[in-house]
């Protein structure tokens, strides 16, 4: 979504630019045939269409194409980069920069709001555009057919067309013959050019670019070229001399208010002075000025749908004003630049961090070098380089108080005073991405997230730039195609976790599984890396990637070894017990088959059992917590397991048994949200929901024997408590 949003924020700002043009070059063609104007809307539509255009030399468009980057949330430095330096410099100054001591970059926070308020907005107009198209159709039930698609409505001001594949022209009840002709005239042209189709999608496309006042400012007058153009091709049709007789036609209507409010399937003929007066103005135009206008028209929609040369190489640049203040911008970047780049950008967070009292007077980049090539992740090749690199402040003991309050990890290198970056998430790996031969600049990335293993093998690096992607919305959230297996499964502890199983490099029942991802009961993904060692299976082969490495095992399978990694449960059951470390039985697997990431990305449910043995403590507003002695319900349907702990079933006081062995306690938390269920005493059996302050005086009535109670954890959260019934 963070994408989508900023792609179109990048089309609805590249547009507004398109529209003041247009604008503009409509007061020259004023004289000129309106169909002229009509058609330059074109261009503007285009630009809030596509996200995509081709560079020319004739390109009028003054500023980047994509002046908003893509990955701006992830910059150092988070920078537009417009072309217009004034307009750059006025809005990167306003951007909110990073604080290094919080992971969390504030502009997503505003990227967050802007989604939301940009949905709302399309939701509202869509909406409301529905129910008006709703009411409108119910209210043309009462139409009279009188020949073709022609209708007469009482009480209707105004005539308009309603529909789209099959358009129907609805006409007033009153008006007289003459009028009904040019009036049908008029609507049949719109029909024949298929402005219905054309009004009804630059209104969609309006809904998506609602935020933008210039589009609707377009959208206006592209209505009232269209009218225009329409009156000028029905005098073109019927001859000069109608003009005082059309024109009177429309006065006819001009008291009339429109009826169709806004439905997008329908539109009626407003701005009746602006028609009346272009049409008693109306003369032939010249064949020179009619050759003018189409050369005037053609050039400028070529110039302002294409993108300026060397526009591409701006979007690759996230940071931007520096490199455009330096006389960079408009050459073939390299990742030298690019990496020049992210160094000042590095420094200029620190620099403005609280309490900087330093200046940098120096800084060197110590190590550019690349790390590896990617060619299967995107249909272009993606490349990680290393980078280090050191500076030099003014004054090292202000630099060390400073960096020190910020939280910003760094060491002094050398009595010189020297300072150089050192993060416990390992060293910086620049991504360029190579659509075209010149790099485009896609981020950096720690090579140790402290989650998903550290970047010492090329299939580590490989893993943590999926995840990089896969935040950024460039990749699904699956690391291989084809068919998907979620499989459930209980830790020791009672938390629920589950895996994504996927076939890497065969697809169906002559492929190997593999483990691609798991997530716990909190939700927290953790992407699996091979532990790359296929010394045993491939002499020499000591590294590579992830689907090399199961090319390898594949290739063993179909040798006959290990055939056990067809069967999706028992790769399972191996991930589970030797690689997480956890005891499970292969009853204990529920699998989902023919699954997709949005299965596997649903936070599983987790059930607990136990004794409640702390009070619950208010930690924060919203949210409790307290501590739950687990133990193991068993009945009589849980033959084995009373015969694995060596108790007698015909011994089972009341046909259950209360298994805790252990007597440690799991902390769990709570919100407001959570669900209170104690036994009714009235009602026998069944429960009752209840408040938290009556469900924590229900537990201070219990003296000798406390009942256990059952506890639904999600995400982390408990979501309810229920007591257990004790016989």
């Amino acid at each position: 979504m963070d994408a989508v949003f900023l792609r179109v924020l990048n089309m609805s700002v590249t547009a507004c630019y398109i529209i003041l043009f247009v604008i503009a070059i409509r007061l020259l063609l004023r004289k000129a045939p309106r169909i002229f104007s009509y058609i330059l809307w074109a261009a503007v539509l285009f630009r809030l269409v596509f996200p995509f255009s081709f560079e020319s030399v004739f390109s009028l468009l003054p500023v980047n194409a994509q002046p908003v980057p893509e990955n701006i949330m992830y910059a150092g430095t988070p920078r537009i980069q417009s072309g217009i330096a004034a307009v750059d410099q006025a809005v990167n100054r306003s951007l909110p920069a990073p604080d290094v001591g919080v992971s969390m970059n504030p502009i997503q926070l505003w990227i967050f709001l802007g989604e939301i308020l940009w949905l709302a907005g399309v939701a509202v107009l869509l909406t409301y555009s529905i129910i008006t198209t709703v009411k409108l159709y119910r209210k043309l039930q009462y139409a009279r057919h009188t020949e073709r698609n022609i209708y007469e409505l009482p009480g209707i001001a105004t005539p308009f067309v309603f529909g789209v594949l099959k358009p129907k022209i609805y006409l007033p009840a009153d008006i007289s013959e003459k009028e009904r002709n040019y009036i049908l005239r008029h609507e049949q042209t719109h029909i024949k050019r298929f402005d219905h189709i054309i009004k009804l999608f630059a209104f969609l496309v309006l809904c998506v670019h609602w935020f933008n006042p210039l589009v609707w400012i377009a959208f206006f007058l592209m209505s009232t070229d269209m009218e225009l153009s329409c009156d000028e091709s029905v005098l073109k049709q019927l001859g000069g001399d109608i003009k005082k007789e059309y024109s009177a036609s429309l006065l006819s209507l001009s008291a009339g208010k429109r009826t169709i409010g806004g439905c997008p399937l329908a539109f009626g003929e407003g701005n009746i002075k602006g028609r009346i007066k272009n049409i008693l103005s109306y003369k032939k135009p010249a064949f020179w000025v009619v050759i003018i206008a189409v050369l005037i028209v053609a050039a400028a929609c070529v110039g302002l749908i294409s993108d300026p040369q060397g526009s591409g190489l701006q979007d690759g640049n996230p940071q931007g004003g520096d490199l455009q203040e330096n006389g960079v911008q408009g050459e073939t970047l390299t990742v030298e630049d690019y990496a020049e780049q992210f160094v000042r950008d590095q420094l200029a967070v620190y620099e403005t961090a609280k309490r900087a009292d330093f200046k940098i007077i120096d800084t060197q980049i110590t190590k550019l070098e690349r790390l590896d090539r990617f060619e299967n992740m995107f249909d272009y090749p993606v490349e990680l380089w290393h980078i280090e690199y050191r500076w030099k402040p003014d004054d090292i003991h202000n630099a060390a108080l400073s960096m020190g309050n910020v939280n910003i990890e760094w060491i002094i290198a050398d009595k010189e005073g020297w300072i150089l970056e050192d993060s416990s998430k390992g060293f910086s790996a620049l991504v360029f991405s190579y659509e075209r031969p010149e790099p485009r600049y896609l981020g950096r990335i720690f090579t140790n997230d402290g989650v998903n293993g550290n970047g010492d093998t090329v299939a580590g690096r490989e893993t943590l730039l999926r995840v990089h992607f896969e935040e950024q919305g460039l990749l699904p959230h699956e690391t291989y195609k084809g068919e998907h297996i979620v499989v459930k499964f209980p830790l020791s502890t009672g938390e629920t976790c589950q895996l994504l199983l996927s076939q890497p490099v065969t697809e169906g029942d002559s492929g190997i599984w593999c483990v691609e991802r798991w997530m716990d009961g909190n939700g927290t993904v953790y992407y699996d890396t091979p532990q790359y060692d296929l010394t045993d299976y491939a002499p020499g082969e000591t590294d590579g990637t992830a689907l090399d490495y199961y090319r390898v095992l594949q290739e063993q399978c179909e040798s006959g070894q290990n055939t056990w990694r067809l069967d999706p449960l028992e790769v399972s059951m191996d991930y589970i017990n030797n690689g997480l470390g956890q005891n499970v039985s292969l009853a204990e697997l529920e699998p989902r088959y023919n699954a997709g990431a949005a299965d596997f990305e649903e936070t599983p449910v987790s059930y607990y059992i136990g004794f409640i043995v702390s009070e619950f403590d208010h930690d924060k507003p919203g949210y409790f917590s307290f501590n739950l002695d687990p133990i193991e319900w068993l009945t009589l349907n849980d033959a084995e397991r009373l015969k694995e702990i060596k108790v007698d079933p015909d011994s089972l006081p009341n046909g259950f048994y209360i298994h805790n062995p252990n007597t440690y306690s799991q902390h769990f938390q709570g919100t407001d949200e959570t669900r209170f269920r104690i036994i009714d005493p009235a009602e026998g059996v069944s429960h009752k929901d209840v408040t938290m302050g009556e469900f924590t005086d229900y537990l201070k009535g219990f003296t000798d024997f406390v009942p256990p109670f059952r506890v639904v954890t999600k995400g982390g959260y408990v979501q309810s408590i229920e007591e257990q019934y004790v016989p």
